[in-house]
């Protein structure tokens, strides 16, 4: 995993490593994909269809990770604003991080991983969270790496949330 490119000034959290599988091609026709109750907001929607992520494990050791320009920041950003929309719930709308109208407060941290990861897919992305960080890359060139959870536990967006780039990907 990447080394931080600058200490943690807050308390150590616990987070899950969330990996994203990437399904397989069959020849087959695929089953149908399961569905979402809608009266349960915890019901687990159908998995992420994991385009994109077909470019296997990079072999990157996370040690050659300079900060330098995100890659992906727009993509990250508006998987937020979507996760934000569809899964109200995981977040404390009435609470923000200083300075920030939409950092909100965090409530379900493992299901805000789990779907960051889940959307990176979505765009086309292979995402992981490795308990610290969300990686994300379209190749095995290089990964980026996003600090999308501040400390005390609410979003970290925009600049703010970019960390590195390691080269080659790591995961």
């Amino acid at each position: 995993m990447p080394r931080p490119t600058e200490p943690d000034t807050g308390p150590p959290t616990s987070l899950p490593v969330v990996v994203v599988p990437v399904p397989v091609p069959t020849p087959q026709a695929p089953a149908p994909a399961p569905t979402a109750n809608p009266q349960d907001p915890q019901a687990t929607p159908p998995p992420s269809s994991g385009a994109g992520c077909g470019v296997g494990p990079g072999s990157g050791s996370g040690e050659n990770c300079p900060r330098q320009e995100p890659s992906f920041l727009s993509e990250v950003e508006s998987a937020l604003d979507q996760l934000v929309r569809q899964e109200p719930q995981l977040f404390n709308l009435n609470k923000t991080s200083k300075g920030c109208a939409n950092c909100y407060q965090i409530v379900n941290a493992d299901r805000y991983v789990q779907r960051m990861a889940e959307l990176m897919g979505q765009r086309g992305l292979c995402g992981l969270y490795d308990g610290e960080e969300l990686a994300v890359k379209k190749t095995n060139a290089f990964n980026d790496q996003y600090d999308i959870f501040t400390a005390d536990g609410y979003i970290r967006r925009q600049a703010g949330s970019y960390r590195s780039t390691c080269y080659p990907a790591w995961f």
